[in-house]
């Protein structure tokens, strides 16, 4: 079992944790997935509101970012899309916070095909625990709506606008409050399943329990966790942009320069990755700095397509090659998954000592092999017991 100093210092682990090759596939498996979905949804999205699937190409290549003032039915697809990325990805965090929570009790040897069977059955209350709390607040802002429909009255009206004027404002910072505990539960949600295994109701307590008992310490091990994961995502993308540039050159030193530029530089062509509309200018700028000095400004900035060496089989080539160019970009997000996932164990489990003086670790899970044998001899003493009361019975 790990010892932890239940503070601050043990969110540092995270970068250390989620550098491990379990965790980085099975997030790797998790955005896989995602993306396919989300980006066949978005392709959708902008067909639906008749957009040429080549335009949307040209904007964005594989991933589309879904931009507002389209159809309702466009934003519609989108959200499914959406919907469907954010529960991929809680599927995923619940299955690398059981292997995090695993390793921290001292089991190294926990295996993937165990971390994914347990996020398909108990990966739901991840779920279901923020959708309840964001149809909680659809409620109450329906409610609202409907009440405020009574204002139309003539002078009653305004009268019961003045006389509820109170009560919805009590109502609307207790939407905002629960818009916090849906955000946090999003954020700790997987992880609290992962190492407590609770349903969906036991995570909505452990969520609110968070927000009510330990607000600050969580946002300061959030923004702590942010850092960690933002600067293990920069050092591992430049040293996997160097390990590009590297297998380039060895390549060179065998393949014609003029035939292996052509295929690198067609590759490029093929990805692209677009930031959301939505986000600071101050982070884009930051981005795309960072792109330029690891020499890889082609992912904000894809080359033109040049003429394929070789006809079919350099095209080929090229696009093969594209393809592995989002995998690798996939790789080191997934990274970056791994380090969230396996901070928020850490989190979780230092913030339940904190308010609960309870120490996760030293929890002993019952297996289903355990509660097996303890079934059979249950049926064993049962079995035992009434062939002493027959036997009683005859004797009588």
């Amino acid at each position: 079992m790990t010892n932890l100093h239940f503070n601050y210092k043990d969110v540092f682990r995270a970068g250390r944790l989620g550098f491990s090759a379990k965790k980085i596939w099975v997030a790797f498996l998790g955005f896989l997935v995602a993306f396919i979905g989300y980006g066949i949804l978005s392709f959708l999205a902008y067909m639906a509101a008749g957009v040429e699937i080549g335009e949307v190409w040209e904007a964005f290549r594989l991933v589309p970012v879904f931009q507002f003032g389209m159809p309702w039915y466009s934003h519609l697809l989108w959200l499914v899309g959406v919907v469907w990325w954010v529960c991929i990805a809680l599927f995923t965090g619940v299955a690398v916070s059981k292997i995090t929570y695993e390793q921290l009790k001292g089991d190294e040897f926990y295996e993937i095909k165990d971390a994914i069977k347990f996020a398909l059955k108990t990966g739901k209350s991840a779920i279901l625990a923020p959708f309840v709390l964001i149809l909680f607040i659809v409620a109450l802002i329906a409610m609202g709506l409907i009440l405020a429909l009574i204002t139309w009255i003539p002078y009653f009206g305004q009268l019961f606008f003045v006389v509820f004027a109170i009560p919805a404002f009590v109502v609307s910072l207790f939407i905002i409050y629960l818009i916090i505990v849906t955000f946090v539960c999003l954020l700790i949600g997987p992880s609290i399943v992962g190492t407590t295994s609770n349903d969906t109701f036991d995570t909505l307590f452990e969520s609110f329990s968070v927000v009510n008992d330990q607000p600050w310490r969580f946002v300061t091990y959030e923004v702590l966790l942010e850092i960690v994961k933002i600067l293990g995502i920069a050092i591992l993308g430049f040293f996997t942009a160097k390990a590009i540039f590297l297998a380039h050159d060895v390549i060179g030193l065998i393949v014609p320069a003029a035939k292996l530029d052509n295929i690198f530089f067609n590759a490029a062509y093929y990805v692209k990755i677009t930031l959301p509309p939505f986000c600071p200018e101050a982070y884009y700028n930051m981005f795309i700095d960072y792109i330029e000095w690891i020499g890889m400004p082609n992912l904000l900035f894809p080359p033109e397509y040049f003429a394929a060496y070789e006809s079919w089989a350099g095209a080929i080539a090229s696009f093969i090659l594209g393809i592995i160019y989002y995998l690798i970009v996939l790789f080191v997000f997934s990274f970056g998954g791994a380090i969230f996932w396996s901070g928020n164990t850490l989190i979780f489990t230092v913030l339940v000592k904190k308010k609960d003086d309870k120490n996760l670790l030293e929890i002993k899970e019952e297996t289903f092999e355990d509660l097996k044998e303890e079934k059979v001899e249950e049926v064993k003493e049962d079995k035992k017991k009434a062939k002493k009361t027959r036997k009683k019975k005859k004797e009588d």
